[in-house]
């Protein structure tokens, strides 16, 4: 299980003021969580603050009772990973970026080329397997990170608007891709999104982080 713990996060280290604060739920494997809540609320920074790109103020983020410290950030990150909203990805094909995680020793596990090519068909980028991916449009490279934090395997994904460069028909392919791994392999998902619709139809359970605004904290249920 993935668990955040009495979660306290500031914007600016400097500021006394945190954005949210006593927060607390967990993860488990194959469950699809959602984040939502207003513009500047703080979804972006928890996902950052989880995947150990920020730190708290307090509280702890564990993976199945360890911390990342003790689990090694390495081995934690490849375990744990974090799709930004900007896509980003690097000059060459979209295979090549497909596998940068595997050259920086990232990703738990090889890319399997079947599997890169059924995912991708998923997602209706099959056909710019050979493309410059610096090329693509916004929302084809949105898919291209998806899937590239996918195929390296991780235990959950943090997903930071997923959708918001997409149409309804990708919309709808990245909620099968979605629905395939947390139901096959048991992959946990934390969604951020602006869009309650879509994490009210996607998600399991969803969290409003305008109730962890300090002074009218709620504990989401486990």
């Amino acid at each position: 299980m993935l668990c955040v713990d009495q979660l306290q996060v500031r914007a600016d280290p400097s500021k006394v003021q945190a954005l949210f604060t006593g927060l607390s739920f967990v993860i488990k494997p194959g469950e699809a969580v959602g984040l939502k809540g207003p513009s500047g609320c703080g979804k972006t920074t928890l996902l950052r603050s989880i995947a150990g790109l920020i730190g708290p103020a307090s509280g702890a983020v564990t993976l199945e009772n360890r911390t990342p410290a003790e689990i090694g950030w390495p081995s934690f990150r490849r375990r744990v990973s974090l799709v930004p909203q900007r896509p980003v990805v690097w000059d060459g094909s979209v295979w090549s970026n497909l596998q940068r995680p595997n050259a920086f020793r990232s990703a738990s596990h090889a890319i399997d080329p079947d599997h890169a090519d059924g995912t991708l068909e998923l997602v209706g980028l099959v056909d710019k397997l050979g493309e410059q991916a610096t090329v693509l449009s916004e929302g084809e490279r949105q898919r291209i990170c998806l899937v590239r934090s996918l195929l390296a395997r991780p235990d959950f994904v943090l997903l930071d608007e997923p959708t918001s460069a997409l149409d309804g028909d990708a919309v709808r392919r990245i909620e099968d891709l979605l629905i395939r791994e947390t139901a096959e392999r048991g992959l946990g998902i934390l969604v951020a999104t602006h869009a309650g619709w879509f994490a009210d139809r996607f998600c399991t359970r969803v969290i409003d982080l305008s109730d962890y605004i300090p002074g009218r904290q709620v504990v989401a249920d486990a």
